[in-house]
């Protein structure tokens, strides 16, 4: 049922331009932890959700594996969508706010991610709910504790299913000029929760949240909620600038301790050598100039388009994906009659 549903024509080309645009449209983006993602098996990615469609652009472009993604329903409601959203693998879940109806599909929904972890394959679900551009990690939904014991529970824990948690620290949420890290955390064997879960169903899904959380917590910059403000405002201003995205993490986490416990933070920025200065300076002003027009056109659909903030960044992703690669299209034709004549 999953193949007849899924298999596309347009899914892996899609998945290959989605690769090459995560390379080519950031500042730039490093992984960090890839090795932690199992090559075979069951698996389910636990992934940070602070910038809407490009976390799953992000996630999925990185990865040699193919995940079916769970994403909100609200988006199938047209039968065009509804079969291209299908096609690049991902499942529908349903909210209280999409009617107490609707909820009740998701048991098919369920049934189907039981049946893909089953075959080995992997499921990348947003344990947050819903996205946010915040940098904090939210509270947990039971969601993917739901789905990930079931799973076990009908092969009697010996399926190995894994899950693994997936922060995406961003720079800028709305431009491409940011640098973007992705960090993969240990994977969680749901298997050792297995005497917890046959003693006491609901605190297995308590104790294996609390865990998925403080790994989420350790991949990103998380602030508490709690004088949140105050806090971001101090970190932007004391910030410190690491060439090494992993090594920026890091600073940051140290910063945003300092700040939430009342501490000073000693934290020293990185030198740029002048010959990696003027090659990063050539590199900057030749992307200016190869991209001047396509880039142009792109922030004009985005102004014109685009009403949510919460939308910019991603829209503005998914417009290069179409708008560079036609351009180039454009201008290589166009040269080439030139020389012909």
């Amino acid at each position: 049922m999953i193949n007849s549903i899924f298999t596309s024509l347009y899914y892996y080309p899609l998945k290959l331009c989605v690769t090459i645009t995560n390379l080519l449209y950031f500042k730039k983006v490093q992984i960090q932890g890839l090795n932690n993602i199992p090559a075979k098996g069951p698996v389910i990615y636990a992934i940070t959700h602070q910038n809407s469609l490009l976390d799953a652009y992000l996630s999925n472009g990185f990865s040699w594996r193919s995940p079916y993604y769970l994403v909100r329903a609200d988006i199938y409601k047209h039968k065009v969508i509804d079969k291209f959203m299908r096609g690049i693998k991902t499942l529908p879940i349903y909210r209280i706010r999409d009617g107490y109806d609707s909820v009740k599909k998701n048991d098919q929904i369920f049934d189907l991610t039981k049946e893909i972890l089953a075959k080995g394959g992997v499921v990348a679900i947003f344990p947050e709910g819903s996205h946010s551009m915040t940098h904090q990690l939210r509270p947990l939904k039971k969601g993917i504790a739901r789905i990930a014991f079931m799973a076990e529970a009908d092969e009697n824990f010996a399926l190995n299913v894994q899950i693994v948690p997936i922060g995406i620290n961003y720079e800028s949420y709305f431009k491409s000029s940011g640098r973007t890290l992705v960090s993969i955390g240990k994977p969680i064997k749901v298997a050792d929760y297995k005497q917890c879960f046959i003693e006491d169903q609901n605190r297995a899904f308590r104790s294996m949240l609390s865990e998925l959380s403080v790994r989420m917590k350790s991949l990103i910059v998380h602030i508490d909620k709690a004088n949140y403000d105050n806090v971001f405002q101090d970190y932007k201003n004391q910030r410190v600038y690491k060439n090494c995205l992993t090594s920026q993490l890091q600073s940051d986490q140290e910063l945003v301790n300092c700040l939430q416990k009342g501490e000073q933070f000693e934290g020293i920025s990185d030198k740029i050598s002048t010959p990696a200065q003027w090659m990063k300076s050539t590199i900057n002003h030749l992307r200016f100039v190869l991209s001047y027009i396509p880039k142009n056109i792109v922030r004009f659909m985005v102004h014109k388009m685009v009403r949510d903030k919460n939308f910019i960044g991603t829209m503005r992703y998914t417009y290069s994906m179409l708008i560079y690669p036609l351009f180039y299209t454009m201008v290589y034709f166009s040269i080439k009659t030139a020389m012909e004549y």
